[in-house]
C-alpha cells in the first residue's frame, strides 16, 4: 500500500476507508496504538498474525509492555459496503483523531493520523534521519 488518502471522521467516529486501501488491506483488518507516533496503524490480517508470531517466539519478559500495549489496544475492523469502519474511541483519543483524517500507506500496513498533526509531523521531521536510512540502504 503506498500513498496519502485524505478522510474524515463521522459524528459516530466512522471514517471511510478509500476502495484501494480496502482492496489491499481485505475485508477484515487489524488497527492498534503505534509505538513511536500518536497515530493508529493499520495491519492486514496477514501482516497482523505474522507480528504475534513473531512477538510470541520472543521471552514474554521482553515483550510483556509491549503486547499489553499493542494487543491491548487492537481492534478488528471490517468497512460495510459503504467503505465505511467505526475507529473505536480509545484509539481516536489516543491518536487525536478529530475530523479530518489522513490514511498513509506503508508497503502492506498504513497508518491514520489527524490530518494537522501529520502536517505537523512533516513540517518538523528531520529530513536528514531520512537520509541517512535512505544511504544505508543505497537509495
Amino acid at each position: 500500500m503506498l500513498g496519502e488518502f485524505k478522510s474524515t471522521l463521522d459524528s459516530k467516529g466512522r471514517m471511510n476507508f478509500p476502495v484501494k486501501v480496502r482492496e489491499e488491506l481485505g475485508d477484515v483488518f487489524m488497527i492498534s496504538k503505534t509505538l513511536d507516533q500518536h497515530c493508529i496503524k493499520v495491519y492486514t490480517m496477514e501482516d497482523w498474525n505474522a507480528l504475534a508470531e513473531k512477538i510470541k517466539e520472543l521471552p514474554q519478559t521482553k515483550t510483556a509492555n509491549l503486547q499489553r500495549v499493542l494487543f491491548g489496544s487492537a481492534f478488528a475492523v471490517e468497512p460495510d459496503k459503504q467503505g465505511r469502519a467505526l475507529i473505536p474511541a480509545p484509539l481516536r483519543e489516543y491518536a487525536g483523531l478529530k475530523t479530518d483524517v489522513v490514511i498513509v500507506g506503508l508497503v502492506g500496513r498504513a497508518e491514520i493520523w489527524d490530518k494537522e498533526q501529520w502536517e505537523s509531523f512533516n513540517s518538523t521531521k528531520k529530513d536528514e534521519d531520512i537520509v541517512s536510512v535512505a544511504m544505508e540502504l543505497g537509495l
